[in-house]
Order: structure tokens, then sequence, then C-alpha cells
């Protein structure tokens, strides 16, 4: 007799309870795998995040914030081909994200270089030897302007035709290491007696010149040049190109470490040699760019003979954008030794690196090589 209180053991509770302990088992088991699968994903997107951000960080901008590009003055006209690249998105183009920011001189903008390997700088071709001779860890790379842009200007009642019209004036401007190498370099070339002459350096050489103060002012084309020309004054120039002085113009500088991982330097350099070309494309697009990025914009007419100025400067003789001319640069430092402003040789091939430039115009020829500028 059966009891009441127990239930048959069927063929069919048997299978029922098979069947309940495989689902229980297979949904644990599919439990287990959508956690693991849930766990590694979040490994995987945290590692891809990580790897992404590392990307960021080498090939768009540093850790700290965008790659700045410090300057050893104020922004001018020298500058139009970063403005445009800026305006353009052509550094967003190359994975760059790049700030513009002013400086006050040669020492500031190399010491900035020294200390943070996230900016680039722009000196002097005489103020990078200098820093470079007091041991700071920066390394010329590309030049600005092929040819220095610095000129002797004088109103136009006073002569200035050749070097021995220096002789008996007073000349003044701004302090800097750049513009006296260049003046008493002028002096020994073309042997200019400097019996009677007055140097002057004025941190307002320009009011000078306006206000009788001096009879010439060395300055630059794209600074004092341009300055007297939104005065609407006539003036003279006189270019030391003429008369046998050839300087080499401001250099873009890196740190050292920079220098070891040099592909963002390579686009740096692309995307400026684009913003020139996209500048010298459209006069009109690239006045109404400018004339925004001034606080006292210049006329288009201005700005029109400003960029054909300029022209000789980036580059003179067919010559491709920031080129560096190793000649140049064993040249000056031979005038930076004599006049005792360096006290020893620098070893160049440490101090410059040109395979960047090589890189750039091997991977981008067509950049490098437009007519216009």
């Amino acid at each position: 007799m059966r009891s009441r209180g127990r239930m048959p053991r069927s063929g069919h509770f048997r299978r029922t309870r098979r069947e309940f302990f495989r689902r229980r088992g297979s949904t644990s088991f599919w439990m287990v795998v959508v956690l693991t699968v849930a766990i590694l994903s979040g490994f995987s997107w945290y590692c891809l995040d990580e790897n992404y951000l590392r990307v960021a960080v080498t090939t768009r901008a540093p850790a700290t914030g965008p790659t700045i590009l410090k300057l050893n003055g104020a922004i001018t006209p020298a500058s139009v081909g970063a403005i445009m690249a800026i305006s353009d998105g052509l550094f967003q183009r190359e994975g760059l994200s790049i700030e513009l920011r002013p400086g006050t001189n040669d020492a500031d903008a190399a010491s900035s270089v020294a200390a943070d390997e996230h900016i680039i700088g722009l000196a002097s071709a005489e103020g990078f030897l200098k820093a470079r001779a007091d041991g700071l860890p920066i390394i010329a790379f590309a030049a600005s302007y092929v040819l220095s842009s610095i000129e002797f200007f004088a109103l136009s009642s006073t002569k200035l035709v050749g070097p021995a019209d220096l002789e008996g004036k007073r000349i003044g401007y701004k302090s800097g290491l750049e513009i006296s190498t260049l003046l008493y370099a002028f002096i020994a070339q073309n042997g200019i007696a400097q019996s009677g002459m007055r140097i002057v350096e004025s941190n307002q050489a320009l009011s000078d010149l306006l206000e009788g103060r001096i009879d010439v002012l060395i300055g630059h084309r794209e600074i004092e040049g341009q300055a007297l020309e939104e005065a609407k004054v006539r003036y003279r120039s006189l270019s030391p190109g003429s008369f046998g002085v050839h300087a080499i113009g401001p250099v873009y500088v890196a740190n050292e470490r920079a220098i070891s991982s040099p592909a963002n330097l390579e686009k740096f350099l692309i995307a400026l040699a684009d913003g020139w070309n996209a500048a010298y494309a459209d006069y009109n697009r690239t006045a109404q760019i400018i004339a925004h990025a001034f606080d006292h914009g210049p006329s288009s007419a201005q700005i029109s003979r400003m960029m054909d100025d300029q022209r000789r400067f980036l580059r003179p003789s067919g010559a491709r954008y920031g080129e560096l001319d190793p000649r140049s640069l064993r040249l000056l430092q031979a005038q930076l030794l004599q006049q005792r402003i360096i006290r020893q040789l620098i070893d160049l091939s440490r101090a410059v690196n040109y395979d960047i430039l090589t890189e750039a115009y091997r991977t981008k020829s067509e950049v490098f090589s437009r007519t216009d500028p």
C-alpha cells in the first residue's frame, strides 16, 4: 500500500528535476559568462581608453594641454603662417593642437622650451646660439624666415643710400642680441668709420626716429617697417643683404626630449607651410583673418604690401620654406665668438637637427615646393 505522503518517482518527475537543474546550471553558467564578458569588456574599454589618451597625448595634445608655440616677442605679421594654419584647422588636420603665445625676448622663449618639452619656441638665431652656449637643452630644427628681416630705416629727409651714409649718424635700435650682432657685422663688412657715429639702445627707438632723436633706426621689416607704413610717413630703407650681410632669420627650437620623437615636429612644419600657402592663395581672405588677429589691424593694402615684402625672407632665391643654412650658422657662430658673446665653439652637429626638415620635405614635397610664396 502506497504512503499518501510520498509521490512516486516516475520517469517524468526525474526528467523534470534533471531539466530544472540543467536549466538552473545553464542559467548560472551564462550568468558567469555574461559577467566575465562584462568585466573583460570593461577592462578592454579601459585599455582602449588608455591607449586613446596615450595617442591623444603624443599626436594631438600633451597631457597638460595643447602644444604652445612661444614667440620671442609680440605676435606680428611674421606669424601669418601660424595664424592661417590655426584659422583653417591645418594643425588639427595633422593631429596637432597648437596655441600661439607672445613672449618677451629670446631668453624668455629659450628658457620656456628648455623647461617644457611641449613648447616649441621661436628665437633669433643669435639668441638660440647664446642659449645653447649657456647649456640650455634646446635644438633648432627649422627657420621661420630663411633670411633676417632686419633693415635700416630713416625718414625721407635723411640720406640713406649706402653703408657710408651711416657714418656720423645717430643710430638707434631696440635692445637685443640679434640687431647688435648684425650691426657690428655690417660695420666690419663695409669698413664703416665709427668715429662720430652714436649708437643708442632704446625701447622707444621708433618714437625716437619719428621725433628726431635718432637719424637711423635698425628694425624688422614686419615690425618697425610695418609701423612706419601704418603711420603713413615717408621713409627710406637699406637692406644689409644688398651690401654683403646675409643674416639668418629666426629659428624654431624644441626641447631635446621632443627631438627624440620627431613626428609631431614634422607635422608642425607641414601645417605651417600649408598655412603660408593658404595666406598667399587669396589676399582678400588673408586680410580679413589677419585683421582680426591684431588689435589694430592693418588695411588690406598694407597687408598686401607686407605679404609681398615677406617673400624674400620666407623663400629667397627659390629656397624651400624653413631651410636652415649650415654655412650661415657657422658664420654667425664665428661672429658671436669674435664679439665675445659666446666663449667657445658650439657643436652644431648636436645643436641643430636637419633630419626633421628633410623628412617633412620628403613626405610633403608638394607643400614645400609651391611657387607661392
